[in-house]
């Protein structure tokens, strides 16, 4: 178990090939940097005179580096520890290329697209839109939706069709609010609606052609042609992140409990001791895992029962 500093409130977390862990830290508005040894580095985020940039999401940069959003904020924070940013602020737009032009507009989701640079997911003039971030050629916008709606961290993946998939909540101009969207390189959008109240909130790439992601309280998996199915999570009140494991099945916080489940359903359910409020998952080759808990704010790692 690693402590972080108090009211650190981790939330996601990816483990890079180095072996290194990296934590969003909401509450404090930085990423700690967990060195195998076990010694945290904290990088509080660039701001201004105005809120503080809390971070939501992460994402391995291809080039080395990690990926964030944060309030207006979206950045890539380098292996030299370099900050490269883009904000909405007007006391500090950030330091990145294309300054000025057009703003990152709120993001929270990110993933490595089909292109091999960032896309986020932002809203923009009432409506709500995708682009790409790079660091050398800054933000293009990929697409622009006349809707809004909001999505959860780890809302974004690239899928086996090469498109990029989207938990949607919180439509507000439309009676179906819930859904899971599809993004393609050409920019094109497609929504499949979920039952009322799903709370869609992150998702992933599983090993069966589909996707499978957490909602109010149970696991879905959805195919590339949109059929869906949904897994209750027994005594669930929301579970969170999902990951696939180093096992092809998929792995999931839910409370204060990891669960695994199979491509055809099957799911098995684990207490993790001294748990209180599970959110990011990060698996480890080993068949292990590191779990990021909110309420005790630390990085718990936990080997599921064989």
């Amino acid at each position: 178990m690693i402590l972080l500093p108090a009211n650190a409130s981790p939330g996601e977390l990816i483990l890079t090939d180095d072996g290194t862990l990296w934590v969003t830290e909401s509450a404090l508005a930085a990423i700690a940097e967990i060195a195998p040894s076990g010694k945290v580095t904290q990088h509080p985020l660039p701001r201004g005179a105005g809120f503080p940039p809390f971070p939501a999401d992460l994402q391995e940069s291809p080039d080395g580096g990690i990926w964030y959003t944060a309030g207006d904020q979206i950045g890539r924070l380098g292996p030299s520890s370099k900050f490269t940013w883009w904000s909405d602020s007007f006391d500090d737009p950030g330091n990145g290329p294309g300054v000025g032009g057009n703003g990152p507009g709120f993001p929270d989701a990110l993933t490595l697209g089909p292109d091999r640079t960032i896309w986020f997911e932002h809203s923009e003039r009432g409506s709500h839109a995708f682009s790409r971030a790079d660091p050398k050629r800054g933000l293009k916008r990929i697409t622009r939706l006349k809707t809004q709606f909001s999505v959860s961290a780890g809302g974004m993946a690239l899928g086996p069709d090469g498109a990029v998939w989207v938990t949607q909540q919180q439509e507000y101009d439309a009676k179906q609010r819930e859904g899971i969207g599809r993004l393609t390189p050409e920019g094109d959008y497609k929504k499949w609606p979920l039952p009322k109240d799903s709370a869609p909130n992150t998702i992933v790439a599983g090993p069966d052609k589909a996707l499978w992601f957490t909602d109010r309280r149970s696991i879905g998996r959805i195919d590339t042609d949109g059929r869906l199915s949904r897994f209750p999570v027994p005594a669930s009140t929301h579970p969170r992140n999902i990951t696939l494991g180093p096992d092809r099945a998929l792995w999931f916080t839910t409370d204060n409990r990891i669960g695994r489940i199979t491509k055809t359903g099957r799911m098995t359910l684990w207490p993790v001791p001294g748990a209180k409020e599970l959110a990011g998952i990060a698996p480890v080759p080993d068949g292990s895992f590191w779990l990021a808990d909110r309420q005790t704010d630390t990085v718990r790692h936990f080997t599921p029962p064989r």
